[in-house]
């Protein structure tokens, strides 16, 4: 295992940075890891996205070469795939992460989906990479709608964006809004096939075990399955802030994924 290098920039205190060598053509390819002490400082959602100013904190495992075109999946980083050392050339993050797209624009946010579907449909995948798809796909559908409790009056009340940047913000989010209610069949089928993968993936004794239970009751809930999510909830043995807030939207019948923490 190689050591990671510091980046000198402005993401020094929150990256480690790497560099990816292309297994076809020999390009480099840097990339970013978040330091674990800064996953707490994150944002996350119901869906289990987390970010971190913005940026997704889950590592991305298909690679598109910039040079090339060439896929490739990256099981670990680790070396001769994975160096720490600095070369001379090499392609920034910002132009290949996540395929180059603008997270920032509805625009992107469809090429991203577009991404996830190709490598569903044009790759042969094992379980494990269909989930992470899946996942993945999940949401970025999510993120067309997951700011919405940013267009009410309350938010703009708060003083976290001027009157000019929440009325551009609120535009683009409703924007999104229509184009998810409009994707909601291919959606719902998504996560009718994740729920499926998860069904049975863990027994009791594995350390992921309730964590999956709960994606799935999230999954349910998203999917308009309320029924089925109050029966999962209802074997849960603990609750949390977290699942009273689960419980609470399932009661409600509310299928919008929310702001947990941050």
């Amino acid at each position: 295992m190689f050591k990671f290098a510091l980046q000198e920039d402005k993401f020094m205190i929150r990256f480690e940075t790497f560099y990816i060598c292309c297994p076809n053509c020999g390009s480099y390819l840097e990339g970013k890891r978040l330091k674990s002490e800064m996953v707490n400082q994150s944002i996350l959602y119901s869906d289990g996205k987390t970010l971190n100013d913005n940026y997704i904190t889950e590592p991305q495992k298909m690679v598109v070469c910039p040079a090339c075109n060439h896929w490739f999946w990256i099981d670990d980083f680790v070396e001769p795939l994975v160096s720490g050392q600095k070369p001379d050339v090499f392609y920034t993050w910002n132009n290949w992460r996540f395929y180059g797209v603008k997270f920032g624009s509805n625009d992107g946010k469809t090429a991203l989906i577009k991404h996830y579907k190709d490598f569903l449909t044009k790759i042969k995948l094992d379980e494990e990479k269909e989930l992470y798809f899946r996942r993945l796909l999940w949401w970025a559908y999510n993120d067309f709608v997951r700011d919405r409790y940013q267009i009410s009056l309350k938010y703009l009340f708060s003083g976290k964006m001027s009157f000019g940047v929440w009325i551009k913000n609120r535009r683009k989010i409703i924007s999104g809004i229509r184009f998810f209610k409009s994707l909601r069949a291919e959606y719902v089928e998504n996560l009718r096939r994740l729920n499926e993968l998860l069904d049975g993936r863990y027994i009791p004794s594995d350390e992921r075990y309730e964590a999956a239970n709960l994606e799935r009751i999230e999954i349910l809930r998203e999917m308009g399955s309320f029924n089925e999510a109050a029966v999962m909830l209802a074997v849960i043995p603990r609750r949390t802030h977290y699942i009273a807030n689960i419980a609470k939207r399932v009661k409600k019948k509310d299928f919008w994924p929310f702001l947990v923490t941050g």
